[in-house]
This record gives C-alpha cells, structure tokens and sequence, in this order.
C-alpha cells in the first residue's frame, strides 16, 4: 500500500466547522440514548442495529452533526483511517453498548479478497451498490489455505437503501462500485485478527487492530487532512451531508 501524507493529522478540518453547541448536545443526547447491542445474538443485534443505522443515515442534519462533531473530537479525528479497497470515519465510539459507528468509503480500485471481520457489524448501504458474496470453506484459515477451496454458497447484489448484518465468523467478499457510501456499525473486537485471501493469486495476510498494529502501520493508515476534504466533498456531492 502508498503511505499517504499525514502531515495535520490530528488538525482541524476547515471544510466542515463544528456544529453549533445546541445542535451537537442535542446529537450526543440522541446518541447515548441509544440501546446497547448483545451481539452474541446476531438476530438481535440485526434488529436493533438496523433501526440504529437507518435512524442516524436517514437523517442528513443529524449525520452531519455527528460528522462535524468526529472531525473536531481528536479520540475520533485519530481513527480516521485509508485503506487499499475502503477509508473511513469514525463518528460514534461506545464500546461499552457495543457501538462503533463509521462511514464506508469505497475507492474506485477494488479487487475480490475473500475475508471475514475481526467484529460482527450491520453495514446501511447509502450511496452505490454491493456485490456481495458468501463464502464456506472446509480448511484451516490460515497461511496453508488453497484459494480454490473457498466456494460461494450466496450472491446478491446489495442495492443503495439495503442493510445486511454479518457475523464476524461469515466468510464474504463485497466488490463495490466506485465511492460506494455505507454506514457501519460494527461490534467491539471478537477475535485478534482476521483472515483475508485474494482470490486472483491466492495471497493470505491479516487485518490486526489499531493496538496491535505498529506505528509505522498506524502512520501509513492515517487519514491525512487532504483525504479528508476530498471525502467530505464528495459526501456533499452525493447529497449525504
């Protein structure tokens, strides 16, 4: 992956200031009356979390609260992050109920890498499409595993509008359109690490989390000021802010 510029990371994000005091009490409110997520049910934790995202996505005054609050919260602003197939923003952290909350940001290069999450997560579809396919395998996952012995058991095409919830255990591979939008809302960690294989070549890696990464790592994942504006632009052009 290119290490992007992390020059101003923690700084200030002039594109969108911070919300007026009134707006963002009444947004943190409404966030911590929020219901916690048993996410050992996975039913249950779909339900709830469905209602959640479709509360916070369908409400574009509100996003863009919590948005502007996440760019000018430096815990937050810290866990803006840029990856090869996806960025995000993170704008909610409530471990405690079980709820992280964050923007998908799907870039325009994507190949098909067949993974599951370190989490279980409920993912609201805001602007693009999915294709979305799940995968069973009958081998260990891990550096010995044969690319040719994963087989997809289910194909959908995830359309703008669509929540789908995974386990964190759930083999899948989601090949986007370009600048697909989703609001994520993923469980605390559930393992240390999770397993991902590209399907043209068969390279196996892992994704770690932030506290098990490196620093060089965590400088190469961090979300420059740059990245940032462009994203919020494009997040106003879509209509989303």
């Amino acid at each position: 992956m290119t290490t992007r510029q992390v020059d101003g990371v923690l700084g200030p994000a002039p594109a969108l200031a911070p919300p007026p005091p009134a707006d963002a009490a009444e947004a943190e409110a409404l966030m911590a009356s929020l219901p916690s997520v048993r996410w050992d049910d996975i039913e249950a934790a779909a339900e709830i979390t469905t209602a959640i995202a479709r509360r916070i996505g369908d409400d574009r005054p509100l996003l863009r609260t919590l948005v502007a609050r996440a760019l000018h919260t430096p815990e937050l602003r810290a866990k803006f992050e840029c990856h090869a197939l996806d960025d995000k923003i993170v704008i909610w952290d409530d471990q405690e109920k079980g709820l992280r909350i964050r923007l998908r940001l799907a870039n325009t290069d994507q190949y098909e890498r067949v993974h599951n999450h370190r989490y279980s997560f409920t993912a609201y579809i805001l602007h693009g499409a999915y294709r979305h396919t799940l995968y069973a395998t009958d081998q260990p996952l891990d550096e010995t595993a044969d690319v040719s012995r994963f087989w997809a058991h289910f194909v959908r095409e995830e359309p703008a509008g669509r929540c789908i919830t995974l386990d964190h255990e759930q083999l899948h591979t989601t090949v986007t359109e370009p600048e697909t939008i989703s609001l994520m809302i993923q469980s605390p960690a559930r393992k240390k690490r999770a397993f991902m294989i590209r399907r043209d070549d068969g390279q196996v890696w892992y994704r770690y989390g932030a506290a098990d990464e490196s620093a060089e790592r965590r400088l190469e994942v961090a979300m420059s000021d740059d990245r940032l504006h462009h994203w919020l632009s494009r997040l106003k052009a879509f209509g989303l802010l």
